[in-house]
């Protein structure tokens, strides 16, 4: 490879909520934020974050906005390990009276074994963040 490789834990998996944000114009601030890191290159997926934004899509020209950008952006593997891993985290959480829904376990756990950034709105990932090393951006 030509040039210098961009390491995982420059990249950002931008969260659903941060995607719809986006799209639907919501949030100024955010939308400048991930404008930003598209032209550097940075975002990255992983399948569930694509699942719930297919499920939601509205119409065709969605479905095509969001195939566009899966194909412009990188992916990131969901590993078999994660699942365990995931369930792991939910239980410490559980155990300090901490309910997380078994998505957004996974994708905390995406982001921490890649050391990926995550983007969101959700707040319940700042509750992840504060007994785990997971970096929000």
């Amino acid at each position: 490879m030509i040039g210098k490789r961009r390491v995982m834990h420059d990249r950002v998996l931008v969260d659903t909520s941060a995607w719809i944000a986006f799209f639907r114009q919501a949030d100024h601030a955010l939308a400048d934020k991930l404008k930003s890191l598209l032209r550097t290159g940075q975002p990255v997926y992983a399948g569930l974050i694509a699942t719930e934004l297919f499920r939601g899509a509205r119409s065709k020209k969605e479905l095509d906005v969001l195939e566009g950008l899966f194909g412009s952006i990188g992916y990131v593997e969901t590993k078999e390990e994660y699942f365990r891993d995931a369930g792991e985290l939910g239980r410490l959480l559980l155990h300090k009276g901490i309910t997380i829904g078994t998505v957004d376990l996974l994708i905390a756990q995406i982001a921490l074994a890649n050391d990926i950034a995550l983007l969101t709105l959700d707040t319940h990932f700042g509750s992840i963040a504060r007994h785990a090393p997971l970096r929000l951006y």
